[in-house]
């Protein structure tokens, strides 16, 4: 595994045809280990992407809007805090949230990919927290496209701090009160 580990950012148009993506567009998106690097390339729904090599990881997503100029800016601390609550978790909801956590996490720069591997015959994959040095293994859960949704859906609103389904918000997510435990 290369030192290197940027994760590649979107692009604004499809690797096969060429066509721009449009706002709000979902398109297909591929990430690729080539030459010790990672690759990613976009594809529009209409195009497929070649059989060789073989992606590492692939998702579906949008070509969000632009945004408004007072973004709130991206509070890692309060990220890696919820993404290390979940590392217990055995819920599958909570299983697949803290992989896109992780992966998040990694496109910050607040987690690094180490390596993947075959841990009680699941896919693991082992970041590690470059301020502290803290190992953190990620199991990587199967996701159909409704579960992509519903997990991306989950994720807007806890960064921007509104509820998600079961009324709570990050906060609550991150300090459970003593009742809770």
């Amino acid at each position: 595994m290369s030192a290197e580990w940027n994760m590649p950012r979107r692009t604004d148009a499809c690797t096969g045809c060429g066509r721009a993506f449009e706002f709000g567009e979902t398109f297909q998106a591929f990430l690729y280990e080539l030459d010790g690097s990672y690759t990613r390339r976009d594809y529009c729904t209409a195009c497929q992407p070649p059989a060789v090599p073989a992606a590492v990881g692939a998702w579906k997503t949008r070509r969000p809007a632009p945004a408004p100029r007072a973004v709130r800016p991206f509070d890692r601390e309060a990220i890696l805090a919820f993404f290390e609550r979940l590392e217990d978790a055995v819920a599958a909801q909570q299983v697949q949230l803290r992989f896109v956590l992780a992966l998040l996490l990694w496109r910050k720069k607040a987690l690094k990919l180490e390596r993947t591997a075959q841990l009680n015959g699941r896919e693991t994959w082992e970041f590690t927290a470059p301020r502290t040095g803290t190992l953190h293994r990620v199991v990587r859960p199967e996701l159909d496209e409704e579960e992509l949704e519903r997990l991306s859906e989950q994720l807007e609103h806890l960064l921007a701090g509104e509820p998600v389904a079961g009324g709570k918000a990050l906060s609550d997510c991150l300090w459970k009160e003593e009742t809770d435990e």
